[in-house]
């Protein structure tokens, strides 16, 4: 038997596969226009798992459309985080420049300054995530709900598709501790034992 694709596979979920789901009237393009009068310095806030590389990679493209020369730095842990640093610091920077920093706090404080000192030098735009206040205008919080996690699986199963319940995605809620991420990554586990038949003789 050949198995239903699994809505919940790392290529689904991934930041970038999937946009951020915003609750009430608050939209990705109400952020870049808020960035831009913060003269292009932000900073999205939030705990592990809440999507903030989801948000991150949904405002990119928007970023490129409004004319900014995006440049990124990846959180791929505090070594590679410094020598993308140190690149970018060596790099020139001019006030298209719209400096992308998915991780910001696992560069060093000394790392941290040398990123912001140069941002302003040059008049180039700063916006990071974080899991705590780094002293840039913040553009927005993240956060957790079982309501927004049902939104979320929602939008990944296929229309009609009622495999998981809701009872089993708040139960992997609350078992992720409110982390978004974990939660699919559990769901994805409950989608393939419900779609595996046993095999017959």
């Amino acid at each position: 038997m050949v198995l239903a694709s699994n809505p919940f596979a790392t290529r689904f979920v991934r930041p970038g596969a999937i946009c951020y789901v915003f609750a009430g009237e608050d939209s990705a393009e109400a952020l870049i226009e808020r960035l831009r009068k913060q003269h292009w310095m932000g900073q999205v806030i939030g705990p592990h798992g809440s999507g903030k590389s989801t948000l991150l990679a949904t405002l990119l493209p928007l970023l490129a459309a409004a004319g900014r020369k995006v440049v990124e730095l990846k959180d791929r842990g505090p070594a590679e985080m410094r020598q993308q640093a140190k690149d970018v610091a060596g790099k020139s920077l001019d006030a298209a420049t719209q400096l992308v920093v998915d991780g910001f706090e696992q560069l060093s404080w000394w790392w941290r300054r040398k990123v912001k000192d140069a941002c302003r030098r040059h008049g180039a735009g700063l916006l990071v995530t974080t899991h705590r206040d780094m002293g840039l205008p913040i553009l927005w919080q993240t956060d957790s709900s079982p309501e927004l996690a049902r939104s979320i699986v929602t939008r990944l199963l296929p229309v009609g598709d009622q495999t998981i319940e809701v009872g089993e995605i708040d139960r992997a809620y609350s078992a992720a501790g409110g982390n978004l991420r974990e939660t699919l990554f559990a769901l994805y586990d409950v989608y393939q034992t419900k779609m595996q038949s046993p095999v017959k003789g």
